[in-house]
């Protein structure tokens, strides 16, 4: 039994036979976005490609920096936001909107958005890709060091995999 004395796996079946699975709160893969970091919870390997959960932690920005929402959009992915805790300034279409903890915004393909956290507390948020797949981007070139093409080899790959564009 995995519980006898032994830690635990970062992942394990939860039921003997099944596909469920367990993710610790010290499990998935973290990753480190500059000032902001995550946690990839279930990637879309795991889930055949349909869709991918990750945590994400926006760091204030400070007071004198203006918002910088990184627009962008995805022609063939759908994205989820749900904010665990903080506020946010969330870009879609051409409207800013603040959500705070509990809110939760859907972003259908080809839709332009984008968000920044203006507060002084960091921002934490769940996201969903639907496909999955594109979290992958972040582990690769966001993480240990970040992209070394310069950010360039995360906005190539998002363009040619994901029909992406960024503003």
């Amino acid at each position: 039994m995995w519980w006898s004395g032994r830690r635990p796996p970062d992942r394990h079946p939860v039921l003997s036979g099944s596909m469920a699975e367990l993710v610790r709160r010290d499990g998935g893969v973290a990753f480190e976005d500059g000032p902001d970091r995550g946690r990839i919870l279930v990637s879309g390997a795991d889930t055949g490609g349909r869709y991918s959960l990750m945590e994400y932690v926006v760091a204030p920005r400070p007071p004198q920096a203006a918002p910088g929402f990184g627009p962008h959009l995805h022609a063939e992915i759908e994205e989820t936001f749900l904010v665990r805790s903080g506020e946010l300034q969330f870009l879609l279409g051409a409207e800013v909107t603040t959500l705070s903890a509990g809110d939760f915004i859907r972003v259908p393909p080809g839709t332009r958005h984008g968000y920044a956290n203006v507060s002084t507390a960091p921002v934490e948020l769940l996201i969903t890709f639907h496909p999955g797949g594109f979290e992958q981007l972040f582990v690769k070139y966001r993480t240990d060091g970040g992209d070394p093409a310069g950010g360039e080899g995360f906005l190539a790959e998002a363009t040619q995999r994901f029909a992406s564009r960024f503003e």
